[in-house]
């Protein structure tokens, strides 16, 4: 297991449960819990991840999430 930072934008408090959910419930995620919310901009969370950092964006984009990779995190959004 890895851990990972994941961006995401979050326009409103429902957009922070969502994302969260979502990538939760994506397969290979272990865990994921946010680090910083910034209502209105970009929240950052955790995610243990089962796999390598390609193979996670892999997933959330067959989520449907629009993914741009970095070094070690991700930034994603709908």
């Amino acid at each position: 297991t890895t851990t990972f930072t994941v961006q995401f934008a979050t326009p409103d408090a429902s957009a922070v449960d969502a994302a969260v959910a979502s990538v939760r419930g994506t397969a290979g995620v272990q865990g994921a819990a946010t680090t910083s919310i910034a209502l209105g901009g970009t929240s950052v969370m955790r995610v243990s991840y089962a796999g390598d950092l390609p193979a996670l964006a892999a997933a959330l984009k067959a989520k449907g999430w629009q993914v741009v990779q970095g070094s070690n995190a991700l930034s994603i959004r709908r």
